[in-house]
């Protein structure tokens, strides 16, 4: 057992350590259901432009409504063309819905989880400055929520800082 908790640490650090900076990228979040986001990484690792773990909150308010969503999600960039500076980014995680309904009076409440998506198209403008803008998707079991269709799509919009 030790063994491989000493394999893991070492190959940890040798990735950390082969890493060129840190990626540090908030967002906003646009659609019925607005909010923020952020993600946290390091850059140029395994031939990748960035290994990150992002999280965000997102919620919808009304006179009848009060939802929210939050999505913790792994994503990976990769950069294309001679220049690299146009890139990809691609995530997957999960989301967490809580939402109550009140009607005459009686509040109904649901909470689930699900599967949450993202992708974004990345032009980085310097080296240490890049924009972002993509689509997020967060699905959920059918009837487990008061969204339309048990999915919630949402526009984001963001910075990445590399240092």
């Amino acid at each position: 057992m030790k063994i491989k908790t000493s394999l893991l640490l070492l190959s940890v650090l040798s990735t950390s350590v082969s890493a060129s900076a840190i990626h540090l990228s908030p967002e906003l979040k646009i659609g019925s259901y607005h909010g923020f986001g952020v993600q946290a990484g390091i850059t140029d690792v395994a031939s990748l432009g960035a290994v990150y773990l992002s999280y965000s909150h997102i919620w919808y308010d009304s006179d009848r409504y009060d939802e929210t969503v939050d999505t913790y999600r792994v994503g990976i960039q990769n950069m294309f063309g001679r220049n690299q500076n146009h890139g990809f980014q691609a995530e997957i995680g999960v989301a967490s819905y809580d939402g109550t309904k009140t009607r005459s009076g009686e509040v109904e409440e649901k909470t689930t989880h699900g599967l949450s998506l993202g992708g974004a198209y990345v032009y980085q403008a310097t080296p240490m400055l890049g924009l972002r803008a993509g689509v997020d998707m967060n699905i959920f079991d059918h009837n487990k929520t008061f969204v339309p269709y048990d999915t919630t799509v949402n526009f984001n919009l963001g910075a990445i800082i590399s240092f």
